[in-house]
């Protein structure tokens, strides 16, 4: 998640959605440098997100959309509603003993 976070891999994302590209042609249409271009797709590439492909003299990169398929549910996961650990009944905190929630000693103080 941290390698999408970054504004230009975002969009370099956004285009590999809809096709496969070059670093060259990713270059112009994000009118940056081809050297900081293909920085960008070392990270994805590294964190699986794209991957490319020879064809010649020229490599294309491509989206790994199974891999964004598994970010995606990873994401979905963290807005699922979920129960609270922390049953707060009055002044004493039920589960703070069990996990050393800091509210055990917030609370003594």
């Amino acid at each position: 998640m941290k390698a999408l976070g970054e504004p230009s891999r975002c969009r370099i994302v956004t285009l590999l959605a809809e096709r496969a590209y070059c670093v060259s042609a990713l270059a112009m249409l994000l009118d940056i440098s081809a050297p900081a271009v293909s920085q960008h797709l070392r990270v994805l590439r590294d964190c699986g997100i794209v991957y490319c492909e020879k064809y010649g003299y020229h490599t294309h990169y491509k989206l790994n959309k199974e891999r964004i398929a598994e970010i995606s549910a990873q994401i979905a996961d963290l807005t699922r509603e979920k129960t609270d650990i922390c049953r707060n009944k009055g002044t004493k905190c039920e589960v703070a003993d069990e996990v050393g929630c800091r509210t055990k000693t917030a609370k003594q103080k």
